[in-house]
């Protein structure tokens, strides 16, 4: 058994409580002797118990103190003729003392336990997540990677037309595949959407748009595949209101025609 799996097996408590068996006595006193973060461990636990024990010293039930005054009582012998009886006024003080310390001592091994299953509870908890955050990280590089290695298949592909979008200030690139039906976008030569505004992009076919989505200008990658569009005769940017765009552009920033 390893030294954090004996800690953590609730031996030193049963110890301290004097509940084990002479084996588990015996590892007890072995480990102890030969692993200081078990001794540090075994005094934790006294101090910890016993603290909470004359701090929540239990008052034991009124039928509870009957029930031990009756006891004495049968096992008394009976009072001497000067009347004296201090000696089971004595006894029974002292057993009550006992029995609420026992009570107290049981509610500090179960507040200690507890105490320490939170604890775990809560590391695996901080653990679980953190793992879940570096599976969602992987998953989205493993995407933007993904869509990246696509994005340059399709501009070495003779059939890809190079759409370049113009602002009057700038320009910036869309590509378009008829054959492979696929379309990117070169995120980098976009202008910056004001603020609190949002890009969204358009297929131009018989003269009307199409939404194709919104742009995702977080992208790590600098490129986005968008859907095909078919028929397409040009390409647009608006800047809209709202982050899920809109029917219709709003604000054309940049269009382009694609070559025939």
């Amino acid at each position: 058994m390893d030294i954090q799996s004996f800690i953590e097996s609730g031996l030193l408590e049963s110890y301290v409580l004097g509940q084990c068996s002479a084996e588990e006595r015996e590892l007890v006193l072995r480990m102890v002797a030969q692993h200081p973060e078990v001794r540090a461990e075994l005094t934790a636990v006294e101090q910890a118990l016993e603290g909470y024990a004359a701090a929540n010293a239990v008052t034991p039930p009124d039928w509870m103190k009957g029930r031990i005054l009756d006891s004495i009582k049968d096992e008394t012998p009976a009072p001497r003729p000067n009347g004296r009886s201090g000696g089971r006024r004595n006894g029974l003080n002292i057993a009550v003392q006992i029995l609420s310390l026992v009570l107290a001592f049981a509610a500090a091994v179960l507040f200690y336990q507890n105490s320490r299953l939170n604890t775990e509870k809560t590391s695996l908890e901080a653990a679980n997540a953190k793992l879940r955050a570096q599976v969602d990280d992987c998953i989205k590089r493993d995407q933007e990677s993904e869509q990246l290695k696509k994005a340059v298949v399709l501009l070495r592909d003779r059939d890809t037309r190079f759409v370049p979008l113009d602002n009057g200030k700038g320009t910036a690139y869309a590509y378009y595949n008829s054959v492979r039906k696929e379309v990117a976008l070169d995120l980098g030569g976009l202008p910056a959407p004001e603020h609190k505004k949002y890009f969204q992009f358009w297929a131009i076919v018989e003269g009307k748009p199409v939404s194709m989505g919104m742009v995702n200008l977080q992208s790590t990658d600098g490129w986005q595949l968008l859907p095909y569009i078919e028929h397409a005769t040009a390409l647009a940017v608006s800047q809209e209101d709202s982050p899920t765009g809109s029917p219709m552009p709003t604000q054309v920033v940049m269009i382009g025609n694609i070559p025939g």
